[in-house]
């Protein structure tokens, strides 16, 4: 690298697009010189769509008309022109690698079929961040890009946990497998975590909770590796979650399939009419939203908001039985950081297993910062981590121009 290298992250959510540039030198640790995040972006909400943004010690709030995440990243790229912020490369979070991309990967015409191999595994992120590529493309050729892959943290997940229950030979021919997904929250959260409890992340068994405004994954590490993750071949399975239904009994598709659904439109129904939208009966895909209405006394509301918990309760047991207890709960990403209502609901009364919430602590705990909302005599400490995907996507991309 240069003396001085500005590497621009893309990080695309299902619901949200954010972006940083890091200043990478010789001299200093890596740092921030611009950042911002657009909300509600593709899809149904209550709120407006906007994007928020820092740099050059300004800050300001762009409004946005229902946005695609190719629209967000031309606003974007063209702010950062006119605060005449100078890329010397670009990384993008890519969902699903599949079976083809195990690694970071810069982007050229044969990565980029590569890549539109993959869209069918994660239908909601991948086509989304394949377009702000494009757009990328279209206005800075000449700029390096790269794309870091989800998956690649659970590539090694145990084979009890990744296979399923189906004729091998189909499993084989096709690569249906249990991914996993959220794998650079997961590297970057597990990581604090062991620095926060003093300890090598080999020596911790930690449950991590990836609960996102649109997606929402569970896993369960042991000696530093997933050992299980809630999301599979896609990120479909698991948790409620914003438009996805999440686990779901496969003779529904099939039904659906004989009533004269097609493939195509069975996907849309299960990934973007699902979920908290589909459970409110339209009202809205925000969980923020949905508790706030369920305390009005929408009782479709106060449905969802009780599916949501249910299931999340579900995944926590099953990976406390897994690792025979954990070290630590940990809580990420804006649903995770913020909602203490959903914390309070989700761990309470698992006083048997060890784990009890001090519900001041919860209540009162900034989402800026780690911090701890266990009571005292827990046995199992809980915590609130702030997730940074876009600060490992940054560092994967500065080893690969260092060589």
């Amino acid at each position: 690298m240069e003396a001085h290298t500005n590497i621009l992250v893309f990080n695309c959510g299902s619901s949200s697009q954010s972006f940083k540039v890091y200043r990478f030198s010789t001299a200093a640790p890596p740092q921030v010189i611009a950042r911002g995040k657009a909300k509600n972006v593709a899809t149904q909400t209550q709120a407006e769509s906007s994007l928020s943004w820092e740099m050059n010690g300004k800050q300001g709030s762009i409004p946005l008309q229902r946005p695609a995440h190719r629209d967000v990243a031309r606003t974007i790229l063209d702010l950062l022109a006119q605060q005449q912020v100078s890329l010397d490369a670009i990384g993008h979070r890519f969902v699903h690698g599949g079976s083809l991309f195990h690694q970071t990967t810069r982007l050229n015409a044969e990565a980029l079929a590569g890549l539109k191999q993959c869209f069918p595994l994660a239908p909601i992120h991948n086509p989304n961040s394949y377009s702000v590529i494009e757009v990328c493309l279209e206005k800075l050729r000449a700029t390096p890009q790269y794309a870091v892959f989800d998956t690649a943290f659970h590539a090694h997940l145990p084979e009890a946990a990744r296979r399923y229950a189906i004729p091998q030979r189909l499993a084989e021919q096709y690569g249906f497998r249990k991914y996993g997904f959220h794998g650079l929250s997961y590297q970057y959260v597990s990581a604090r975590a062991a620095e926060w409890l003093g300890k090598p992340l080999e020596q911790l068994k930690l449950i991590l909770c990836h609960l996102g405004t649109g997606g929402a994954s569970l896993a369960a590490l042991r000696s530093g590796h997933s050992a299980d993750t809630s999301m599979g071949y896609s990120p479909l399975p698991g948790l409620v979650m914003s438009t996805r239904c999440g686990d779901i009994d496969a003779e529904v598709v099939l039904e659906l399939v004989r009533k004269g659904y097609t493939a195509d439109q069975v996907s849309r129904l299960l990934n973007d009419e699902s979920g908290l939208l589909g459970l409110s009966d339209g009202f809205s895909s925000n969980l923020e939203e949905i508790i706030n209405a369920a305390e009005q006394g929408n009782a479709a509301c106060q449905s969802a908001f009780e599916v949501y918990v249910h299931r999340l309760r579900l995944y926590l047991g099953a990976y406390h039985w897994l690792l025979n207890g954990a070290d630590a709960i940990v809580f990420t990403d804006d649903v995770g950081l913020r909602s203490w209502k959903l914390r309070e609901q989700v761990l309470s009364g698992a006083e048997q297993l060890g784990v009890l919430l001090d519900r001041q602590a919860n209540r009162l705990a900034p989402p800026e910062r780690i911090s701890e909302i266990q009571h005292p005599q827990s046995r199992t400490r809980i915590l609130l981590i702030p997730t940074d995907e876009e600060r490992v996507i940054a560092e994967e991309v500065a080893r690969q121009l260092s060589g």
